[in-house]
């Protein structure tokens, strides 16, 4: 078992550090950290409406965090850091044990983890299976396959403590593998599953009940009302299945089809609790997008958008990429191994998928999991695929670095020529000063409505049009006390308290 450990470690390392990656400050964790910093200090952020909506009253994510910033004295991004790897560390060795409970040897098990790991996007309601961000989903998730490799060992009082994490984490998440799993396990009458479930309800409402900080109830029996959800198709289209492209479709039927396809082909071999598992999960996450549409499309009801439950669907592809895997290794034949990894090695990089005919030559030998560190340094240098575009400059630093320095803590920058860029929320995070809209903010429409009103009064005043400079005491009418232009449009009638190549900071008069 210790080589397996030790080729779990290098796998996650290569992943994390090389593919598919990791961010910092890129996509969520723009929300998610103003949110942390003001619940460590409740000085910092005072008049930031990102910081000031947070939406962590069911999850202990905000207090593992805030309580490891206070044990340690570090900052967020190690400690976040550090969370996110040993999050993937665990994902990729519930696979690992999946692969051992469907009787692959350890060199294919080793395999199908390192398979998984490559990650791949979910299109329709933008998921991951791999997380680039520490966020509370991509620890959350590997939990769940964690579960579900203790399932099939049939481990079921630690699978339910490995739910109970994941549901603690992030609810959204869990339930369908709660469905699955606990619904199997009562069947069964393996009742020991319901220690880790009960507990953390127990851990959820104790933390809910003296959660600090909200400044906006969210609605629970209520409608999406005609202006909330003009906004969320606008900002957040992928909560509303009905919107979504025909292509989409398409794609995830197909690889419904090869999850249910694999399935029989490997039925046979799977002991009774893997063959009900792998066959419950892709009809659950396809199942999730008619619920979906129902309780949103249809019924229009409020919690949806927070719940988000069409992002199960990400199990189908799950399934498709594991169930694969487990047909391919199973398979006698090199060109029916071919077949079954085609899916799983063009969804990372839809040019490399290629790969699937070294890995179906070496599947059967001990040497299968070597395949993997080949596989994470093809896609980026030889397939050219980059997961995400590096937001971080010199400049943007500087910047942060200089206001946070030299303004007062409840200073509100403005940035009017930003647009679509994603820049202002590093910078809020990065100098712990209130930004007074930015484009990011705007995903914060699923929560909250007061939020999204104002959100949306401020976007389409100033950034959601094209930029047309004002004179300077217009800026301050809004309520900002700074505003950052971007280079290329530097005013010439006022004199900059602060630039560099990249931006310049005019105080308002």
């Amino acid at each position: 078992m210790k080589p397996a450990f030790a080729g779990l470690a290098v796998f996650a390392l290569l992943g994390y550090f090389l593919f598919p990656g990791h961010t910092y400050l890129q996509s969520d964790t723009q929300i998610y950290l103003p949110m942390l910093e003001r619940a460590a200090d409740p000085a910092v952020l005072e008049h930031d409406i990102i910081a000031t909506h947070p939406h962590l009253r069911y999850t202990i994510f905000d207090e593992v965090a805030v309580g490891l910033k206070r044990l340690t004295g570090a900052g967020f991004e190690p400690i976040l850091g550090g969370l996110a790897f040993a999050a993937r560390l665990v994902g990729l060795y519930g696979v690992f044990l999946l692969g051992t409970a469907a009787g692959l040897p350890a060199s294919a098990a080793l395999f199908l983890a390192g398979l998984f790991g490559l990650g791949t996007v979910i299109i329709g309601p933008a998921v991951l299976t791999v997380e680039y961000e520490p966020i509370p989903r991509g620890m959350a998730l590997p939990l769940l396959l964690l579960a579900l490799g203790w399932s099939g060992q049939e481990r079921w009082r630690a699978a339910g403590i490995a739910l109970g994490a994941g549901f603690l984490i992030h609810p959204p998440t869990v339930w369908p593998v709660w469905l699955v799993l606990g619904g199997y396990a009562l069947w069964k009458r393996h009742f020991s599953i319901l220690w880790g479930l009960g507990g953390a309800f127990a851990v959820l409402f104790l933390a809910a009940k003296f959660q600090v900080g909200e400044t906006e109830a969210q609605a629970f029996w209520a409608t999406v009302p005609p202006d909330l959800e003009a906004l969320q198709r606008m900002r957040a289209a992928y909560v509303w299945v009905g919107m979504w492209k025909a292509e989409w479709w398409i794609q995830h039927a197909v690889l419904l089809a090869l999850a249910l396809g694999a399935w029989w082909r490997i039925r046979a071999t799977l002991n009774p609790a893997l063959r009900v598992i792998l066959l419950a999960l892709p009809l659950a996450g396809a199942a999730s997008v008619a619920v979906s549409y129902l309780l949103l499309d249809v019924a229009k009801w409020i919690v949806i958008p927070q719940v988000q439950p069409a992002r199960a669907l990400l199990w189908v592809t799950a399934a498709a990429i594991l169930n694969g895997a487990i047909a391919a290794a199973r398979a006698t034949h090199w060109a029916e191994r071919f077949a079954w990894l085609l899916a799983p090695f063009w969804l990372p990089g839809q040019g490399l998928w290629w790969l699937a005919a070294p890995a179906a030559a070496g599947l059967r030998t001990r040497w299968a999991w070597a395949m993997i560190p080949l596989a994470i340094c093809a896609y980026p240098y030889a397939g050219g695929v980059r997961n995400y575009p590096d937001l971080h400059t010199p400049e943007l630093a500087e910047l942060s670095t200089w206001a946070r320095g030299n303004t007062r803590v409840e200073a509100v920058f403005h940035f009017p020529d930003a647009g679509l860029a994603l820049y202002p929320g590093i910078f809020r995070a990065r100098s712990l000063r209130a930004v007074w809209v930015d484009r990011k903010g705007g995903g914060q429409v699923n929560f909250a409505y007061g939020l999204a009103k104002e959100w949306w009064r401020r976007y389409d005043a100033t950034i959601g049009r094209a930029y047309a400079p004002q004179p300077l005491p217009a800026y301050k009418a809004l309520g900002a006390d700074y505003i950052v232009l971007q280079r290329s449009h530097f005013r010439t009638d006022a004199q900059p308290v602060f630039a560099n190549r990249g931006y310049a900071v005019y105080v308002l008069p």
